[in-house]
């Protein structure tokens, strides 16, 4: 009951995290069809081209030497596992060219639609895989009765396809007392490559349906409730909390260096209340008056008690200070729109230090 509980709460789909930690762990969107679709249209061109006319004249010349008693048979038990060995022999130089790559094309299309995987954590012994309680509960799910049905669907098709087969070739099978037999050879190599066709083209309909399916089964196990996306963020971006106070932190640091630099300013010019910004400038120096503090209400009121507790000049110019507090940063130069007014002023300073 939690279970499905947990499950009707999942309604929101996967983030990309939840994505990648799936596929480190091997699972993927897998679907088995494409590559058994590529393998029998593979085997029907191949059996339409030259593989195909090769295979149909060596299993011909194999007819007619067994038929015409050129392979000797002993049916003695030795014999006929000599017999056996021999025809294995002759079937696998027929099977071997097109075995071989119609195996490798299908593992290199698994490949190339679920993406190389490579998963330490499935090569794990575990007892849940051998456990037969879980074994039934996999065959069960949704998952395998989709398996089974789709098996079931696939066996009816192609059932279907070769009772159509052998019923459009019933009369030739008539007529085939009157064949020899490479006509009987022939006639049953076109009707292997109809089969081979039509099967083929059976294979690629259910693929591109089992590449969907699959893919939007996948999305949906891999589904996320609000609380999951919330609890991931946290571990991922951090908790919010801990996130501002940290924050928080940063801003008293930065302002007690902003504190520290104020007793080294030249002039601090305030608003008269609500702004305050601290100037340095070194004179002889390339560069314009710098900011080295600023504040606003409360910020602005301690910028100026530790201007009077260090003998800073405070000069009153509410246009400029307002000026400064919103267009100029900490560490920031002023801009050339301001350097006459800030110049009248830190002219004015130093005319009455040199005078004292």
């Amino acid at each position: 009951m939690a279970e499905e509980q947990d499950k009707s709460q999942q309604t929101e789909e996967p983030t990309s995290k939840r994505l990648s930690d799936a596929r480190e762990k091997g699972q993927v969107p897998n679907s088995k069809e494409p590559s058994t679709a590529v393998s029998f249209l593979m085997i029907a061109s191949l059996l339409v081209t030259g593989v195909g006319g090769w295979i149909y004249g060596h299993s011909s010349r194999l007819m007619e030497r067994f038929l015409a008693g050129s392979i000797h048979v002993d049916w003695t038990p030795e014999g006929m596992v000599d017999l056996l060995i021999t025809l294995a022999g002759q079937i696998a130089l027929m099977v071997l060219p097109v075995a071989l790559p119609v195996v490798a094309l299908g593992m290199l299309v698994t490949v190339l639609v679920t993406g190389p995987v490579f998963a330490l954590e499935t090569l794990q012994p575990k007892f849940s895989r051998i456990n037969p309680i879980s074994g039934l509960g996999r065959l069960f799910s949704s998952k395998g009765l989709a398996e089974l049905v789709k098996s079931v669907l696939k066996l009816v098709l192609i059932g279907a396809i070769c009772w159509y087969l052998i019923a459009s070739m019933l009369p030739l099978a008539v007529e085939g007392i009157r064949m020899d037999v490479a006509q009987i050879g022939a006639v049953m190599a076109r009707g292997t490559v109809r089969m081979a066709a039509m099967v083929a083209a059976l294979f690629v309909a259910l693929a591109l349906a089992d590449v969907l399916y699959q893919r939007w089964e996948y999305l949906r196990s891999l589904r996320m409730s609000m609380k999951e996306i919330k609890d991931e963020n946290k571990e991922t971006e951090g908790d919010p909390l801990v996130k501002s106070k940290i924050k928080q932190l940063q801003r008293e640091m930065a302002q007690r260096r902003m504190m520290e630099d104020v007793p080294k300013a030249d002039v601090v010019i305030t608003n008269p209340t609500h702004y305050a910004v601290a100037l340095k400038y070194e004179l002889g120096g390339s560069g314009a008056p710098v900011v080295v503090a600023k504040g606003a209400d409360r910020l602005a009121q301690r910028i100026r008690e530790i201007a009077l507790e260090h003998g800073v000049p405070i000069r009153e110019n509410k246009p400029l200070a307002r000026s400064l507090f919103a267009h100029v940063e900490i560490g920031q130069e002023i801009p050339e729109e301001l350097f006459e007014a800030v110049a009248v002023i830190l002219a004015e300073i130093y005319r009455m230090k040199q005078m004292l």
